[in-house]
């Protein structure tokens, strides 16, 4: 007998480390051959992988190490394998076998879907086999006394989708106008009809993923509920007959508020008023800095109140011109896109603040009441622009003025162009201070067609909360329920108007570094003037003086307005002493 010689080492490699694994993937792969796949290259590259990788795999998760294996293969051999081990121990005569073109093809034509998301959400595995061939392969279902022909699956129940999600919208969509005779519907008109019911967006990816809401179509698809079809060159989609009961079902539970209806509505009180009628400090203070200029350059000889009853009005947007090239231009972008939305009542006028609002028009005498809901629409590059101009702050300030309680900053071209002229991580900045120091309502669209679509979608929602209400205002500033007229509001946000003092102050204050609308507001309810300011500096010593402003509390949180911009001000204002 040969004697190894001292000191050699002697290597022991397994032949198969993961034949559990690797048996199942060549299934996969052979299933792939036949139906001419496009996942045949791939499963190669897992299978490569996997036979060369020398230790053994515990689980599926662990082989997202090998090249070749990504999130859902990971999850098919994961929920493989915790069916052969729940089953390992059962007597092959009581388990059915059945036919491997039934074990493979569901979860084949899953991987191969033309969606290509491996969201979670669409992993549900409905393999049979659990374990290789060989002579210990068994099912993991029980047999049944049903025909060979049919087979169950491992968790037979019922999928419903959650509320808010892409499935959830696309079965109350479709439901809907099947009962509207319109029971096949194109990507886009699904889309549009199917938003207000979904929480996230149809066209725009979510944070670190790569899905939308309409990757939920081929979850719908997979499961039987939704049908797609081809009419000439467009894909359409139909209810099934069991996605129809289960639509059926999840509209009974729809709740009164739409999704798109929570995102709109902001301060809404529960009571039904048009206005929230608690104010915080911070809107009092803006009414009191802005009251004497409003009275001055806005006067009336009375009071006028209008009332309109309910339904004798049309829910009007009106869109600033400023936002097309010209009304007679048939190739302006912002024309040609609400043209599409022909059910929709819009105009074109001149809008003295933001981009778009709406109006409640009386349909025989013609008055205007303004809705409490304002749009600022701007690009990602004109925001940047605005911010290293100053205007930022400026439109801000003249928004939280104009009387409109619900405003909404919307933000287009949202992953587009990175190159705007500032970073991207500033301009997420300052849209986290707008919607959290101002609290602005921040909406993110796409493009110019999600911002039209998102805009029509938003009229219909607020036609169908006013429509049944008696609306009341009149030609002075909005006070509780009372709404103001259209014509008060473009004259009283006229950007050139005269103004006071303490508003020329703020304005002053604000293209100072640091400084924001909360911090000015507070600098000038205690010093209304820079001559007051001025004067409580000649009292101070330098260091004083320096720290005069410091602890001025100033926001919802009453945090200080700080050394640093206590002494920025100083500074500015000492010089003319």
């Amino acid at each position: 007998m040969d004697m190894l010689e001292p000191g050699k080492r002697i290597s022991l490699k397994r032949a198969r480390p993961n034949p559990l694994f690797q048996s199942w993937i060549e299934e996969l792969q052979e299933e792939a051959i036949q139906k001419k796949s496009k996942l045949e290259n791939k499963l190669s590259v897992a299978l490569t992988s996997l036979s060369k990788y020398p230790l053994p795999l515990q689980t599926g998760a662990e082989c997202a190490i090998l090249k070749g294996f990504d999130k859902r293969l990971c999850m098919f051999l994961n929920k493989k394998l915790q069916i052969y081990n729940t089953f390992k121990g059962i007597s092959l005569s009581s388990i059915d076998r059945i036919s491997k073109e039934n074990r493979i093809s569901p979860i084949l034509d899953r991987l191969d879907s033309k969606t290509n998301s491996y969201s979670t959400e669409e992993c549900d595995v409905e393999i049979i086999d659990v374990a290789p061939k060989s002579s210990s392969q068994v099912s993991s279902s029980p047999q049944k006394s049903e025909s060979p022909t049919k087979t169950k699956t491992y968790c037979d129940t019922i999928y419903k989708p959650p509320y808010g999600s892409g499935g959830y919208a696309i079965l109350l969509a479709l439901l809907k106008q099947s009962n509207n005779e319109k029971k096949e519907l194109d990507k886009e008109t699904l889309i549009e009809h199917a938003e207000k019911y979904c929480s996230t967006s149809f066209t725009i990816k979510k944070a670190n993923t790569f899905y939308t809401a309409w990757s939920s179509m081929g979850k719908l698809i997979t499961k039987g509920l939704v049908k797609r079809s081809k009419s000439g060159n467009k894909t359409i989609y139909s209810l099934t007959a069991e996605g129809c009961s289960i639509a059926r079902d999840l509209s009974k539970n729809v709740p009164k508020t739409s999704i798109a209806e929570d995102i709109i509505y902001v301060n809404t009180s529960p009571k039904n008023t048009i206005h929230n009628e608690i104010n915080n400090s911070k809107d009092h203070l803006v009414e009191e800095a802005s009251t004497n200029s409003q009275t001055s350059s806005v006067q009336y000889s009375q009071i006028v109140c209008i009332e309109l009853a309910a339904n004798s009005f049309d829910i009007i947007l009106l869109i600033d011109k400023q936002e097309t090239s010209g009304l007679n231009n048939k190739n302006d972008p912002t024309v040609a896109q609400f043209k599409k939305y022909t059910n929709i009542c819009h105009e074109y006028r001149s809008l003295k603040v933001g981009d778009y609002t709406w109006i409640a028009k009386h349909q025989t005498t013609e008055e205007e009441l303004v809705l409490p809901f304002i749009v600022e629409r701007k690009r990602l590059d004109d925001l940047a622009a605005s911010i290293k101009d100053g205007r930022f702050h400026e439109q801000k300030f003249r928004l939280r003025r104009c009387g409109i309680e619900n405003v909404i900053y919307l933000i287009e071209n949202y992953g587009g162009k990175k190159n705007v002229g500032l970073p991207v991580q500033s301009l997420m900045q300052a849209l986290a201070n707008t919607r959290v120091n101002d609290v602005f309502k921040v909406h993110i669209t796409k493009s110019l067609i999600h911002t039209a679509r998102f805009l029509a979608i938003m009229t219909k929602r607020l036609a169908f909360r006013f429509q049944n209400k008696n609306l009341k205002g009149w030609n002075a500033a909005p006070e509780g329920t009372t709404l103001m007229t259209f014509d008060y509001f473009n004259k009283s946000t006229v950007k050139n108007k005269p103004l006071t003092v303490t508003e020329t102050f703020i304005k002053i204050l604000l293209q100072l570094k640091g400084v924001s609308v909360e911090k000015a507001l507070a600098i000038t309810s205690k010093y209304t003037t820079p001559h007051s300011l001025i004067s409580a500096y000649k009292i101070c010593s330098q260091k004083e003086g320096e720290f005069l402003l410091a602890n001025l509390k100033h926001g919802e949180l009453s945090r200080n307005v700080g050394p640093t911009v206590s002494k920025t001000i100083y500074q500015l204002f000492s010089r003319t002493i």
